[in-house]
């Protein structure tokens, strides 16, 4: 996600360094408030993804310690 912003930003820059459109200008901003709604789309796409992954990862962690530990677990749901 921040690869694809950042990326913008720079496609931005050297647009306007490079051809006669100039920085502070109503078509400006509405680029710039475009590369803001992609980061914005790509955080709420990103984030929901990313969940089940993360919890998974957390709960295979705190198993592995309850192992070290000498934890009877008898649900794994439960954990």
């Amino acid at each position: 996600m921040a690869i694809s912003v950042v990326t913008h930003l720079i496609h931005f820059i050297i647009v306007r360094l490079f051809t006669d459109k100039a920085f502070f200008s109503s078509g400006a901003l509405l680029e710039v408030a475009k590369i803001v709604i992609i980061a914005v789309v790509l955080l709420i796409v990103a984030i929901p993804e990313g969940l089940p992954l993360a919890v998974s990862i957390a709960m295979a962690m705190s198993i592995e310690s309850l192992k070290k530990d000498e934890i009877l677990i008898k649900n794994i749901e439960s954990i």
